[in-house]
């Protein structure tokens, strides 16, 4: 009797929360829409939802991200390649916060969207999240008119309008189509390194992408990952002109690599080694981590160009250069 009590007061506290929280919401709902038509504004406001315990940091790199998405959003990129260090937040604005923001803000809840990445662990993991702000009061509260979940599975869930969002191992990309194919990094680490699996890889990308797409001519495929090997994904892109953009930002700005893209994007950075995200990656975290990554991968992963400016194990300035050979 005691334990039926509790638990009935505990739902009318919850309830009363929940109507506490659906008030406040209203009270602010004019201002949260009208920052929420950018995708920056709605990553800023939503942030708390996704990560209530993580205090959410800026940085100029996600509003280069955000209107590259955002054009992909309005036709203008239908093919689009984004090369990030690890760390700067790429997973969450391309496969939580973009898809989320087109079936709410932007009104787009009949959008489906195919997501891959070379875990079933981090494709899963994307899939909760976004199942999850799109679930949650806040959301609800706010387009709860436009979006409502009718499947709500870790690896697939859809809304009423027909939307849906389907989560798969990169490996086993054979099944399911969308009109946003997102791959978030298609290689491991340790794969990227092994020509067997880096040729699968590539083989998938080359052979059952294209194909995963609902039109092909609207339908848009996103790859965003740290690069990893000169023949990974992105290397295959670049070396057979596939005619995407190319969103490329190093940890540390090289001049004569500075990205310029087709929507009038251009690196902003001005110094020689200039940092990407200070404000997350100061230049001590980053000289800590470079010791344990050595040149190759710092190379690929922070500079997303892997192959080092001066050989890998040895460097050219570890060697005194003689005119001669010693006698004897």
């Amino acid at each position: 009797m005691m334990a039926a009590i509790r638990e009935e007061k505990a739902k009318r506290r919850a309830e009363r929360e929940r109507v506490e929280v659906a008030a406040r919401i209203a009270l602010d709902a004019e201002r949260i829409r009208a920052n929420c038509q950018s995708l920056t504004g709605f990553v800023r406001e939503a942030w708390h939802v996704v990560e209530p315990s993580v205090e959410y940091v800026h940085g100029w790199h996600i509003d280069a991200i955000c209107q590259h998405l955002e054009a992909v959003t309005a036709g203008e990129i239908t093919r689009l390649l984004i090369n990030v260090p690890p760390g700067t937040m790429k997973s969450l604005l391309c496969g939580v916060f973009w898809p989320s923001w087109e079936w709410g803000p932007k009104g787009k809840p009949q959008t489906r969207y195919l997501g891959a990445s070379y875990s079933e662990h981090y494709a899963k993991r994307d899939n909760r999240r976004m199942r999850d702000l799109v679930a949650s009061e806040w959301y609800q509260a706010l387009w709860g008119d436009r979006v409502r979940l009718t499947r709500t599975g870790e690896m697939a869930f859809a809304n009423t309008r027909t939307g849906s969002r389907q989560g798969v191992p990169f490996s086993r990309l054979t099944g399911g189509r969308g009109d946003r194919v997102i791959i978030d990094d298609p290689h491991s680490v340790d794969g990227a390194e092994s020509e067997a699996e880096r040729l699968s890889t590539v083989r998938t990308f080359r052979e059952s992408v294209p194909t995963r797409l609902n039109d092909p001519q609207r339908s848009a495929i996103v790859v965003v990952m740290q690069r990893l090997h000169e023949a990974d994904v992105s290397g295959t892109i670049l070396a057979l002109r596939l005619g995407y953009e190319h969103l490329m930002l190093p940890m540390e700005f090289e001049p004569e690599r500075r990205c310029r893209t087709s929507i009038g994007f251009v690196d902003p950075r001005t110094e020689e080694g200039e940092l990407l995200f200070p404000q997350r990656f100061p230049r001590a975290v980053v000289e800590r981590d470079k010791i344990p990554l050595g040149s190759y991968a710092v190379a690929g992963q922070f500079q997303q160009r892997p192959a080092p400016r001066s050989g890998g194990l040895f460097q050219r300035g570890d060697f005194e250069i003689v005119d001669a050979l010693p006698s004897g």
